[in-house]
């Protein structure tokens, strides 16, 4: 549910209603199948987005942003701020819905000054996508003393969307794409973030966890962006949170001194991979997946997951069905593996008859050591080395569950309701940490390592604890697939031997 931070100021701020705008303040509501947008005549611009699709984890529908008193984008021009945004703007329709089957709709916002200027700002509304295009049309620019540029600022800070505030503000950050790289800031000093970078910058925008606003400039590029921000000390139910603020803006050069005519797309809405590449400016960018060594392993399990899920409704059930996926994939390293434990653990009795023997001669001992491996055909190291492939693949999983929009509020058998949050019964790591118990017990090839066997399970079930119940489950689903696969293994060597022994009496 929303914090007490709903109606906090902006950050850069903007006058009220200026002496001479006597106008009623009204507001247009339009509805599509995908978000509910309030516009306000003041300022001529957005107030409130709702998004139709996402709930808060108690109940009702997120909200992006909501703050009466301001709008956006708004228009700061250097020497007038303000300007724009407490002005009484008229509007040349009421408010509207779209169904999935309309054309998108356009309302525009004007406002003529006493000295004749026009300011128009027009909203194209599509009924299928969060995007939203924005155009800004001033004429008689020339009167805001020689003024070279201005500001599209996004002036209400986004909203707390999830129930675990603190995880949710950690990942508060400005975004934005200048002189063809990502960047982002999220480096308060003393509470305080002010940043002003100058380069070619194509979008700028702010990211939670699982949403983001982002205002794109189409035609042209602006030439900076600058963010601000402020942490704010609340309490919620009687938890202490910094609560992270922040606000964006674009600095857009005027080309002409008379009219500026300028065109945006404003994006509000989720961090979905699939939705922000199809833009094809790095809005992808936005999401954390990892290392770059790690992303490419997360991006194919975000492309694979939705097309498992296409067959299976349950995302508890898609994740069940990945972890046999990686079970089939990972299947001859782990046959390796557990064929090359087996060996070790039947080599333990002769190595501790050579340890015995070549105690005070080490290097007799290791020389004697790799012929036994050598005649064996054992090697102490091909136990681990399958292993070390499957750890990009495991952080890139981590990486997913704990930032992938599709697990948010995602059921799985009753109890759990949202697999991007912990277990709260613990049920997952209880028995996740059961089957790694039975495999280390089972594996296990040195009764020096019997500690490691109980401590091992311990520590990854207290991290795993806190970790998102998806994730818990893929552990858990992969262990119990192992634990069998294991059981299957060696019961086919212990076939193989017997069929060698009888072999040998005949």
């Amino acid at each position: 549910a929303q914090t007490e931070t709903t109606a906090t100021k902006a950050i850069i701020p903007a006058e009220s209603i200026l002496p001479g705008d006597t106008v009623a303040r009204e507001t247009y509501v339009v509805n599509t199948p995908l978000v509910e947008l309030t516009f306000s005549n003041y300022g001529g611009g957005i107030s409130k987005i709702v998004f139709k699709k996402y709930d808060y984890s108690d109940s009702g529908h997120v909200v992006l942003i909501n703050d009466p008193n301001q709008i956006v984008p708004n228009v700061d021009i250097p020497g007038h701020p303000g300007y724009l945004a407490g002005r009484a703007f008229s509007c040349d329709r009421p408010g509207f819905e779209l169904s999935e089957t309309d054309s998108p709709r356009t309302m525009t916002f004007s406002y003529t000054d006493s000295e004749g200027g026009l300011i128009q700002k027009k909203f194209t509304i599509y009924p299928d996508r969060y995007d939203i295009g924005f155009e800004l049309v001033v004429n008689g620019f020339d009167r805001f003393r020689q003024a070279t540029s201005y500001l599209l600022d996004w002036s209400i800070p986004n909203l707390a969307t999830e129930p675990k505030l603190g995880d949710d503000y950690d990942h508060f950050k400005i975004t934005a794409r200048i002189a063809n790289e990502l960047v982002e800031f999220d480096d308060f000093e003393n509470g305080i973030l002010s940043v002003e970078e100058d380069g070619s910058s194509s979008w700028v925008g702010l990211r939670s966890k699982y949403f983001a606003a982002v205002m794109i400039s189409n035609g042209k590029d602006a030439e900076g962006m600058v963010g601000r921000g402020r942490i704010n000390n609340i309490q919620v139910n009687g938890e202490s949170y910094e609560a992270r603020e922040l606000t964006t803006g674009l600095k857009m050069r005027v080309e002409t001194v008379g009219a500026i005519a300028d065109s945006f797309s404003l994006y509000a809405g989720p961090l979905h991979y699939g939705t922000l590449k199809s833009y094809d400016i790095d809005l992808e960018g936005m999401k954390d997946l990892g290392w770059p060594i790690i992303k490419p392993f997360s991006i194919a399990i975000i492309w694979l997951l939705p097309k498992i899920h296409a067959v299976f409704p349950n995302y508890g059930l898609v994740v069940l069905c990945f972890a046999f996926l990686i079970k089939l994939i990972t299947y001859p390293l782990s046959r390796k593996q557990t064929i090359a434990m087996a060996k070790m653990k039947d080599l333990a009795p002769k190595q501790k008859k050579l340890q015995e023997k070549f105690k005070n001669d080490p290097q007799r001992l290791n020389k004697e050591m790799m012929k036994l491996y050598k005649q064996t055909g054992a090697n102490p190291l091909s136990g681990c080395l399958p292993i070390l492939p499957q750890m990009p693949l495991f952080f890139a999983l981590f990486s997913v569950f704990k930032s992938t929009i599709e697990f948010r509020g995602a059921g799985f058998l009753g109890y759990i309701t949202d697999l991007s949050l912990a277990d709260p019964l613990y049920i997952l790591p209880i028995i996740m940490v059961a089957t790694m118990f039975i495999q280390q017990k089972m594996t296990m090839t040195d009764p020096k390592n019997k500690m490691m066997m109980y401590m091992m399970p311990l520590v990854f079930g207290w991290l795993f604890m806190k970790f998102p119940a998806g994730l818990v489950l893929y552990w858990t689903g992969f262990n119990i697939l192992s634990l069998l696969e294991t059981i299957f293994i060696k019961k086919r060597q212990a076939a193989k031997t017997d069929v060698v022994v009888v072999e040998g009496e005949q």
